[in-house]
């Protein structure tokens, strides 16, 4: 081959190497992994809510008490463009309210949003609340809040400034502080420029915080970061085994956050996954209507699980 040609040929690799750096190959690799990646269930149970009534029938007929470990964004209330636009509406409040005064029921609503926002919405509500993951909780007798450690770290501020940098560098996207935790939104970012831009976020802050004690999530357009050892699994109840025995455990969940929840569970604990995604739970449901409806369903057995009345 002339060698004349052969420049030509090479020419546009030549430009793609000078003008790439190591970031921007990266992104631009995970982006087209991404593309072939499927996005539907890659693993984990197909069971329908059928299933997960017919199993939670079984267990209620053997027990007197039953805890609920509820996640909030995408199982109790739909996804929304931004955080403050899901607040919970007149029905859910009611059904939690209704749950909580079910004969030997436990509630928990365990979520990555703020203590804040948690007391704002349900705070009136005779339930517990777990705030950041768990970071968080509120007993519904005392309604304080107690964390599970000490907050701050020298990572937030740095973080801090890299997600502010990038929410500037992307219209519709927005920073979130918590008391433990950052997090940035980009559902209202255009979505092939959030995607990116998320990529392009994980490779820094992976850079940043190597060896740092904290966990980068990357959730529903959202990605978060946090201390390690704060996860949704250590809200569990520790439970004798005499009690555990007599107890039903329902846990609820639609991201990669709750899977920390599932993986903590006893055996005999009624698990389930909220939309599509591998998981660990037992059972899976469509969406947030199937979701209410199950928790409605519960209420009907509340007489029925009363002692004496099985």
């Amino acid at each position: 081959m002339p060698r004349a040609e052969r420049r030509a040929r090479l020419a546009p690799l030549r430009t793609r190497v000078h003008t790439f750096d190591v970031h921007r190959w990266v992104t631009s690799f995970l982006e087209q992994l991404a593309e072939l990646t499927p996005t539907g269930p890659r693993s984990g149970p197909t069971a329908s809510g059928g299933a997960a009534r017919r199993a939670l029938d079984l267990r209620l007929a053997e027990t007197d008490s039953l805890i609920l470990l509820l996640d909030y964004d995408g199982t109790l209330v739909p996804f929304t463009p931004t955080p403050e636009l899901a607040r919970p509406d007149a029905e859910v409040l009611e059904l939690l309210r209704a749950l909580a005064a079910r004969p030997d029921t436990q509630v928990h609503v365990v979520s990555g949003r703020s203590a804040d926002t948690l007391q704002e919405w349900l705070g009136d509500l005779p339930i517990w609340l777990h705030a950041e993951h768990g970071f968080l909780s509120r007993d519904p007798e005392t309604r304080q809040w107690v964390p599970a450690a000490e907050p701050g770290g020298s990572w937030r501020e740095p973080v801090l400034a890299m997600l502010r940098e990038i929410t500037q560098r992307t219209p519709g996207s927005l920073v979130e502080v918590k008391t433990a935790a950052l997090a940035w939104h980009y559902r209202m970012a255009d979505q092939e420029t959030g995607a990116r831009r998320a990529n392009e976020l994980r490779l820094h802050l992976n850079q940043l915080l190597s060896n740092q004690p904290v966990e980068i999530l990357a959730g529903n357009r959202v990605i978060e970061i946090r201390p390690y050892g704060v996860h949704k699994g250590r809200i569990v109840p520790a439970l004798s085994p005499e009690r555990l025995a007599a107890t039903t455990i329902v846990a609820i969940g639609d991201d990669r956050t709750d899977e920390d929840l599932f993986n903590v569970l006893p055996p005999d604990a009624i698990s389930i996954r909220v939309g599509p995604g591998a998981t660990r739970a037992r059972f899976r449901l469509d969406g947030v209507a199937t979701v209410r409806a199950l928790l409605r369903s519960l209420l009907e057995s509340g007489v029925a699980a009363m002692p004496g009345r099985r």
